[in-house]
């Protein structure tokens, strides 16, 4: 029986995908009513994660593979680059909200209601524990995999070799993955607001007055549109969906591609060569050396009247900017700081020795004259 299903499933999501390329509405709906009941019937008979694998091929990769690809990633920039990364990811998730936002919509409705009706239980207060799970397992996972397949754009984005590229990737990403699912739901939900707003609306023509109220939803031209299932996710929802989608493993090791340290190796090795830069110069030119690297801005109005502190202040100013830091290296970053202060104490250290040293070397000299 279950085969029948997933045959009739695959049919209709193929379906459904035509009529949404042509528009045609009516067909839309009734290829979203089959698609409904197909996933509602596996769920009953516990074939929650066929369903994910069958949406994932039928529906979603075919998209992603006609998305991905390595001039798609750096479009917008030089090769390498990745600059059209955010807008390829962008892109991504509003062609699966526009073409299967109501399906996921109803898949995700469908499996609440079944595992409260189940009184199954949750990892936490904020993640709940369904039979079926379409946004990640069938949206996320595919992409994923996809990008972590493919040895060309794996190394493009986790691994370009320069550290600005990385950060930028990085960053994409997170904001991605962060809004994933109310990206991919929150449209949805716009759409049907608007259709509940306009058919709440009195209309006053020639051939007809169509009067809507809360108890009943009246017919629309179709006389048909109030009989279909129209689910409501919440935000609270949304919330639950994200966090499947973060509590993942597929999330797990999609984190662990990412060439982090050797990200913080490069950011802090550029940190190291302007403070030993800076010590160089004063040591052959003096405290009064013009070692300042910096912009004004950060330089000025600091109270440093050497050029030598403005120049450490920049530095460890550098270490917190938005296109610098990586939330995931905090620990690493606090750390560098406290050692490129370290360094610079040494150094005035040495310095105040050295010249205590000379100091009594003169003095010494004198008194033996």
């Amino acid at each position: 029986t279950h085969l029948k299903l997933m045959r009739r499933l695959e049919d209709a999501l193929k379906n459904l995908k035509n009529n949404v390329e042509v528009n045609n509405d009516q067909q839309k709906k009734e290829d979203l009513l089959v698609i409904e009941h197909c996933i509602r019937g596996l769920m009953m008979l516990g074939k929650g994660k066929d369903v994910e694998s069958l949406f994932a091929r039928v529906a979603i990769m075919p998209l992603i593979r006609s998305n991905l690809s390595m001039g798609r990633l750096d479009q917008g920039g030089a090769r390498g680059e990745c600059a059209g990364l955010l807008t390829l990811l962008q892109d991504t998730a509003q062609s699966v909200s526009q073409m299967y936002g109501s399906v996921l919509s109803s898949a995700e409705f469908l499996a609440s209601m079944e595992t409260e009706r189940n009184g199954e239980d949750s990892i936490d207060d904020e993640t709940e524990i369904v039979d079926i799970d379409l946004v990640t397992a069938g949206v996320w996972v595919p992409i994923a995999t996809a990008l972590m397949a493919d040895p060309a754009i794996k190394m493009a984005i986790f691994s370009p070799g320069i550290a600005s590229v990385l950060q930028a990737n990085y960053k994409s990403f997170d904001a991605f993955l962060a809004d994933l699912a109310s990206s991919i739901l929150k449209e949805q939900q716009q759409q049907q607001k608007n259709k509940a707003l306009s058919s709440s609306t009195t209309l006053n023509n020639e051939e007809k007055v169509v009067v809507h109220s809360k108890e009943d939803t009246t017919a629309t031209s179709s006389g048909l549109d109030h009989l279909y299932f129209q689910p409501s996710i919440s935000s609270e929802k949304i919330k639950q969906i994200q966090n499947r989608i973060y509590c993942h493993p597929t999330t797990s090791d999609f984190s662990k591609k990412w060439s982090l340290p050797i990200y913080y190796q490069l950011r802090y090795g550029e940190c190291c060569n302007r403070l030993n830069m800076a010590i160089e110069r004063v040591k052959m030119e003096g405290w009064s050396a013009q070692v300042f690297t910096g912009t004004k801005t950060n330089g000025g109005g600091t109270g440093f009247e050497l050029e030598f502190f403005q120049e450490l202040y920049d530095i460890l100013l550098l270490l917190w900017k938005p296109d610098f830091i990586l939330r995931p290296l905090t620990h690493r970053f606090l750390r560098g700081a406290v050692q490129l202060i370290c360094r610079t104490l040494a150094f005035v250290s040495d310095c105040v020795d050295e010249g205590q040293q000379k100091k009594d070397k003169g003095s010494s000299v004198s008194t033996m004259s």
